[in-house]
């Protein structure tokens, strides 16, 4: 089995991303009238009919990162890399007002609880630091294990352009390491 260099993990605002969406989507959703539709697999197809069940059963308004909501992410991550002693690194991140994007190098801890870690984290401190209260991720992340150098350096400079197109830099986050793979 080739060797895991890490992880390209997006974590989406509750609500702005629903089965259905024109974007494609990564099925759980369940409904009386289809049960489970492919479960577990990613469908790149427009369901409007998905996406309006999905929306019914909101119990909270779509999130959107603010400016400050964003910053407040930011500055989390970087405090939850403090508090890992060097356990948790950040290759490249964006933080988009509807997801974000982190390059994570593998280091042999569980990416699933480390991913739902860091939305935990970054939730608490959006409910100290703004007025938002309302759920702000959505359940799941999308977790993908980067096998090959050629795949890290594509995510890097794919995470690297979402900053560069909202005018922030290819680097603007502090808590950003430089890794040699």
């Amino acid at each position: 089995m080739p060797e895991t260099l890490g992880y390209h993990v997006v974590k989406t605002t509750f609500g702005t991303w629903l089965p259905g969406d024109v974007r494609g989507y990564w099925s759980e959703a369940w409904s009386a009238e289809r049960g489970f539709h492919d479960a577990h697999r990613f469908h790149d197809e427009v369901d409007p009919v998905r996406e309006e069940q999905a929306r019914g059963r909101m119990k909270h308004p779509a999130t959107t990162l603010t400016k400050e909501m964003g910053d407040v992410v930011a500055a989390s991550i970087g405090q939850c890399i403090a508090k890992s002693g060097g356990g948790l690194k950040v290759m490249a991140a964006a933080i988009e007002p509807t997801h974000m994007h982190l390059l994570i190098p593998y280091s042999g801890r569980d990416i699933e609880i480390t991913a739902k870690w860091l939305a935990d984290q970054t939730t608490k401190a959006i409910h100290r630091q703004t007025s938002h209260q309302g759920p702000v991720w959505s359940k799941n992340n999308w977790i993908r294990h980067i096998f090959a150098s050629e795949y890290w350096e594509n995510a890097l400079r794919y995470i690297d352009d979402h900053n560069v197109q909202a005018g922030r830099g290819s680097r603007p986050y502090s808590f950003l390491c430089d890794i040699e793979l």
